[in-house]
């Protein structure tokens, strides 16, 4: 299980992570997606890397505010139970 976090602009993921999840292989992942925005929501993005990439098993993620702490965000994944 892996963790993917990414900046987040208009609901969507920052144009440059779409190279990196076109450029990989997630078969046999589950992918938890996560972001950071000032005033964007999550969106629709996690959906749209998944389709994007065609391989994983992709869940629903989670956005935090810009000035998120280092502690909640890690509070968080710790929360997750990965393995």
């Amino acid at each position: 299980m892996a963790t993917f976090y990414y900046p987040i602009w208009w609901g969507i993921a920052a144009w440059p992570v779409n190279n990196f999840v076109k450029g990989n292989d997630f078969s046999g992942k589950t992918v938890i997606p996560f972001c950071t925005s000032a005033s964007s929501g999550l969106g629709q993005s996690g959906d749209l890397l998944a389709d994007m990439v065609g391989t994983g098993n992709w869940q629903d993620g989670k956005r935090f505010s810009s000035g998120a702490s280092s502690s909640k965000v890690e509070s968080w994944v710790n929360g997750l139970d990965l393995k």
